[in-house]
């Protein structure tokens, strides 16, 4: 009975469950079969499971910034730049735009700064000179020139793996020697678009590159990013501090925005499990990389299996052993769990139908083949019934 007992936990576990209408990718449907219109994207443009480079159309979008020349750089709060008033040079100096968003000139009372650039700052110091009566119309020679660009604090949401508030741009403290004896002029790349983008994790595979939005004191300006993916030309923008980025849904799986760039993750964290043969040692040769953040984002679950050991080894105990891949609907929030014979995923030539880009945090379960469950099961009946024949025969004669 007892055997009978252990060998049923031999029998191989039933597929997964998963809530209907939830899965994040057609490669996590059943054995690739899943139809387009059961997953989460129910466009008619979505391509089947297993569709390499796969990239949505540009969506119509009004207010789309025309043209890619480079954007002027505008003041946001903290910047410093400096003004030369020519012939006052009690009145030159640098100077930084305070928090919210003014700059204190002598005799001439507060300004609004932000949002504006060179030009436009040096006409308003000196309309705001000339109101005064610190200068007559036509008798001041100023100019505003940048010395350094601060950090800024943009929200990022929609179609990106960590939305929320994000800190981008600022000069890094290896910098600062550097920056202070520099004379004028900044080059701050981390206030643009990408920036934001990487600082909420990148963007995620069902987002519309054709309309990212920028909402800035309640105008909004739409960018065209695809070219970040196909090499074109992209719309690139300057942030502020208070700019809201929102990237919408494409309503598709897009396997081309699976892989590293300027606006999508470098690599991905992934968990492994795999405690159970086929080497003795395994779970110490995992041990030093339970999470994996140098696996390339593009990385598919096959890849991911032969970095967890569970790939390979003795064919007879090893080829018929199965994993799970247990991952979170960044749409939904929902955990999703799906069952893969790894022989299937081997040796299928269809096999990218059923395999599925590994995303941020994922974890992979790897099983045994039915064979070495069975041997582990006899070793364990073996030992406990050794110690029982040792014991009855050291009982006396008679008892």
């Amino acid at each position: 009975m007892a055997s009978g007992l252990a060998l049923a936990g031999c029998v191989r576990m039933n597929a997964p469950d998963n809530l209907t209408n939830q899965l994040y990718g057609p490669e996590k449907g059943n054995g690739g079969k899943l139809r387009q219109e059961n997953l989460s994207y129910s466009s008619n443009l979505c391509p089947p499971a297993g569709t390499a480079a796969f990239l949505m159309p540009a969506a119509s979008a009004k207010g789309r910034i025309r043209g890619h020349r480079p954007p002027p750089m505008r003041y946001s709060s903290g910047d410093r730049f400096n003004l030369v008033v020519y012939g006052n040079p009690e009145m030159s100096g640098d100077y930084v735009i305070n928090a919210d968003g003014t700059v204190s000139l002598p005799f001439a009372g507060q300004i609004s700064a932000v949002g504006l650039t060179n030009a436009e700052l040096s006409a308003r110091i000196e309309n705001n000179f000339v109101r005064a009566g610190v200068f007559l119309a036509g008798g001041v020679k100023l100019a505003v020139r940048t010395v350094q660009f601060a950090a800024v604090n943009v929200t990022v949401a929609g179609a990106v793996f960590f939305p929320g508030r994000h800190t981008i741009g600022g000069v890094k403290d290896s910098d600062k020697l550097d920056r202070m004896m520099a004379k004028f002029g900044d080059n701050p790349l981390e206030r643009f678009v990408p920036a934001a983008l990487r600082a909420a994790g990148g963007v995620r595979p069902d987002a519309d590159l054709s309309r990212v939005r920028v909402i800035r004191h309640g105008k909004t300006m739409t960018l065209d990013w695809r070219g970040a993916i196909t090499g074109a030309p992209v719309d690139d923008l300057p942030l502020i501090e208070g700019d809201h980025v929102q990237i919408e849904d494409a309503g598709c799986f897009q396997s081309a925005l699976v892989r590293p760039s300027q606006i999508t993750p470098p690599g991905v964290r992934i968990s492994y499990s795999n405690l159970a043969g086929p080497v003795y040692s395994n779970a110490a040769s995992i041990q030093s990389h339970q999470f994996a953040g140098a696996v390339p984002y593009g990385t598919r679950l096959l890849q991911g299996l032969v970095q967890a050991n569970c790939v390979g080894g003795t064919f007879t105990t090893n080829a018929h052993r199965y994993a799970v891949l247990i991952s979170r609907n960044p749409k939904t929030q929902e955990t999703e769990v799906i069952q893969r014979s790894i022989e299937q995923l081997v040796r299928s030539a269809d096999r990218d139908a059923i395999n599925p880009y590994l995303m941020p945090d994922d974890a992979i379960a790897c099983y045994d083949s039915t064979v070495s469950e069975v041997r582990d099961v006899l070793s364990l009946l073996q030992a406990a019934v050794l110690p029982a024949n040792t014991l009855r025969g050291a009982l006396p004669a008679g008892r």
